[in-house]
């Protein structure tokens, strides 16, 4: 793309080329259709002469051989496209449970979303799981009811379904023409605010077509009732309906774009994301409704080594040639020459350009851009320079990771620090030769680095390496990439279900080392009092109360972090990591002269390991797992058969709900352990007529054998 295209994308809303750029994510649950979708709009866009299928594996946007082999997506993909003289940066992100925190990532640097909601099924359990990311960043939305082409499509059982199970007003602004039953194929789209419908051609084409008699008085009825909503919502558009005026079509897309960015309601569109009806409509919904980068809150800041929100409001106003940006995402690509390390990043502030020079303020480190690139799948395209607003990869970032902020040198705070969620899952690996062991290392540590939700540690005895990540089919994908992006083949143990061990009562413990070295002789005690948190499952805090918070602070450091570090693999029941306690240092005393880290680091092992065997000696110390809550959909003559099953795996069941005439949904939560390969189960016990889906509900106590 000519550089000379781009948006300026200025922080202020009022500057015209700002106005024109919008970031968009797309998001749902597994097969409602994002791909696809994303698919369609690259098409009518003209950014790829055809649209790509999932199901033949040709999508632009499902680029790994992995996602085209399983026909999901894996790894969140971007691209740009121009629609109606406007730019979208458009991120087509996975809908498995598996990589929700890859969504999670990429929601922080939008400012806008589209969710995707299958006309058949209405809102599912991953649904749900994305909306609540999308709350908590607080961006506004659009609902797109994909699959109306399909017997059983019912766009306002869906908007039911949004209201019901979303807690959000949904607002229909666009009603299909035929669908939902095989007798009537659906035709096009009736955009309700300007009562005009439309159908798109195999060329990609929008052409007006007349509204069926058959529909005109529901359409009528359902744009009646839509105008009502707006003027609910509108104090311009209720002034004008109590006057007996009728609201112009630019008043009420005005007042409904407000209502959006606003958060008080969720237009909801419909089509069909494989012929392409209803796309163009969403699009120019895109434009209208949702909020351009300078239109949204300023981010908040952080202190950029205690984390803790900076409340010097003086930051916000810093210079506006100063760079900031935040990385949300880090991916390495096999090249001819080699492999490019590339770094997505949201710009906040100022502009980036290749040379520039910026600060991670996480590393300490000043890191040059090599080259400034446009993003479209796993294709590149090398940028004169990138504005605030704008989502650029860039090259050439040796030491960032995922959630680091990028600055002026020195700064002391950064953007919103990463939240990574615990895993729930582990296997362990050894090299098949040994020739292989540091290849493995340096393979497993790229992943991590590109992917913070997993996580790799190798056991120096044994020389096996611990993979844990967030469910079995990420450790499927992540054991995929070494085999084919990094050419190691471990042996791989069995998957195990990465529990937790939880302190639910308080116990004292003391360390004390006492040596002789060549130098002299070092001693050091620690006192540590163990504490429960509250919540079982909460991460291990360190603080020093008493005579221990006299303590200097780098004694105060080295015992901090050898205590965080024994507490992630040192519980007293079987080795697994301790959470949900709080670890008070109340003294920390030497005789020695000089300050030897190891010897408070060894000591403050061992007075935790005393006050943990003490805690464990009461039964102050639980085992927790991970919890998953499940919704399977299964014909009725086969629910029995299933809810029996369930029941066996220790399953609480939830809800159990007619689907049609004869269908049944079965919700419910159980231990993860006794959904491992759960899937096979299933298709057996239904002939492959039922389904399910997962999502974690967080750890709890260990039940059954």
């Amino acid at each position: 793309m000519d550089p000379s295209d781009q948006p300026a994308g200025q922080a202020d809303p009022g500057a015209g080329p700002a106005r024109t750029l919008r970031n968009v994510g797309i998001c749902a649950h597994i097969d409602a259709g994002k791909t696809t979708l994303t698919e369609r709009i690259l098409h009518l866009c003209g950014r790829e002469a055809r649209v790509g299928r999932v199901d033949e594996g040709t999508s632009v946007m499902d680029w790994m051989a992995e996602e085209r082999e399983r026909g999901i997506t894996i790894t969140a993909a971007a691209t740009r496209v121009s629609w109606e003289g406007a730019e979208i940066n458009l991120v087509d992100t996975p809908g498995h449970v598996d990589f929700t925190v890859e969504v999670e990532r990429c929601m922080r640097v939008l400012d806008g979303a589209i969710v995707v909601v299958d006309a058949t099924r209405g809102v599912e359990p991953q649904t749900e799981t994305v909306w609540r990311q999308v709350e908590r960043r607080g961006l506004p939305a659009l609902a797109f009811v994909n699959k109306c082409e399909r017997p059983g499509a019912d766009v306002l059982g869906c908007a039911e379904s949004i209201e019901a199970k979303l807690g959000v007003r949904p607002l229909v602004v666009a009603y299909p023409i035929g669908g939902g039953d095989e007798d009537v194929p659906l035709s096009g789209v009736v955009d309700l605010l300007r009562r005009v419908a439309h159908r798109v051609e195999a060329d990609g084409r929008r052409v007006e077509v007349p509204i069926p008699g058959a529909i005109e008085d529901e359409v009528g009825v359902l744009r009646a009732e839509l105008v009502d909503a707006i003027g609910d919502l509108d104090d311009e558009v209720f002034q004008v309906l109590c006057g007996g005026e009728e609201p112009t079509v630019e008043l009420l897309t005005e007042a409904l774009g407000r209502a959006t960015r606003s958060r008080r309601a969720v237009p909801l569109f419909c089509g069909a994301a494989l012929r392409g009806h209803g796309v163009p409509l969403l699009l120019d919904g895109v434009l209208r409704l949702l909020p351009s980068p300078g239109e949204r809150p300023t981010p908040e800041l952080f202190d950029a080594r205690s984390g803790a929100p900076m409340g010097d409001p003086a930051l916000y106003h810093a210079d506006p040639e100063e760079p900031l940006a935040l990385v949300f995402k880090v991916h390495s690509r096999r090249r001819r020459a080699g492999r490019l390390d590339l770094a997505f990043a949201r710009i906040y502030r100022g502009q980036v350009q290749p040379g520039s020079r910026l600060w991670n303020g996480r590393t300490g480190r000043m890191e040059e851009v090599e080259s400034v690139l446009r993003i479209h799948a796993d294709a590149v395209d090398e940028l004169a320079s990138a504005e605030a607003g704008d989502v650029v990869a860039l090259a050439g970032l040796t030491a960032t990771g995922c959630g680091d902020t990028l600055s002026m040198e020195g700064q002391a705070y950064r953007l919103e620090p990463p939240r990574t969620p615990k895993a729930v899952m582990a296997v362990l690996l050894e090299p098949s030769r040994d020739e292989e062991r540091e290849v493995l290392g340096a393979a497993l540590m790229q992943l991590v680095r590109e992917d913070p939700s997993l996580r790799a540690h190798e056991d120096p005895g044994t020389g096996q390496w611990g993979l844990e990540g967030m469910g079995e089919l990420h450790l499927e994908v992540a054991l995929a990439r070494l085999r084919a992006e990094f050419g190691v083949d471990p042996r791989v143990g069995a998957p195990q279900v990465a529990s937790l061990e939880s302190v639910r009562a308080s116990a004292g413990g003391s360390g004390e080392v006492d040596r002789q070295l060549e130098d002299g002789r070092v001693d050091a005690v620690v006192e540590l009092r163990l504490e429960p948190t509250g919540d079982p499952a909460a991460a291990v805090e360190v603080v020093a109360e008493g005579e221990g918070a006299d303590v200097p602070a780098a004694v105060f450091g080295a015992v901090s972090a050898a205590l965080l570090a024994e507490a992630g693999t040192g519980g007293p029941l079987a080795g697994h990591p301790v959470c949900g306690a709080r670890l008070v240092v109340e003294a920390a005393r030497s005789t020695s002269e000089h300050l030897v880290e190891a010897a408070w680091g060894q000591a403050a092992v061992a007075a935790l390991r005393s006050a943990l065997r003490a805690a464990a000696s009461e039964g102050g110390v639980a085992a927790l797992e991970p919890w998953m809550a499940f919704v399977v959909d299964a014909p009725a003559e086969v629910a029995g058969g299933v809810i029996g099953d369930l029941n066996s795996r220790h399953a609480a069941m939830e809800e159990v709900q007619a689907t049609g005439t004869v269908g049944r949904r079965i919700a419910g939560i159980a231990p993860l352990r006794e959904l491992i390969g759960y899937s096979t189960t299933l298709r057996s016990l239904s002939k492959g007529r039922a389904t399910f889906s997962l999502r974690p509900v967080g750890f709890r106590p260990s039940v059954g054998g």
